[in-house]
């Protein structure tokens, strides 16, 4: 499986980064929105796991683009450190399959991207 981490949070991005990595998945990590829609034109990628707020391009756009482009054969996850109804309502519309709060635990964010990986094998 081959997923996508974009997080403007260095110390987040690498932890997460690592922590997939180490569990067996092959992870491209960005710090913004703009570079994760870039990557969207040269890669294909079974999941892809977005901040809410990076500084120019936030996850509720990255989320939007993927979907509009793969559909169900992504599985689209937001991270957010503010747990708000509109947050969630924002991302869910945009497509979203996921809301993660922050902070996190990379063990609770392998237990959710496993369960994506079988839905999404599932669904193949």
């Amino acid at each position: 499986m081959k997923i996508l981490l974009a997080d403007d949070d260095a110390a987040i991005r690498r932890a997460l980064s690592l922590s997939l990595t180490r569990a067996g998945y092959q992870v491209t990590a960005v710090d913004d929105g703009d570079m994760a829609i870039e990557l969207a034109a040269e890669h294909t990628f079974d999941i892809v796991i977005a901040d809410y707020n990076m500084q120019r391009v936030g996850g509720v756009a990255v989320v939007r683009h993927f979907k509009q482009l793969y559909g169900a054969n992504c599985c689209c996850v937001i991270l957010s450190g503010d747990d708000d109804d509109i947050m969630n309502a924002a991302a869910f519309m945009a497509g979203a399959d996921d809301v993660l709060m922050k902070p996190l635990t990379p063990s609770e964010l392998r237990e959710r991207v496993s369960s994506a990986a079988r839905a999404l094998r599932k669904a193949a």
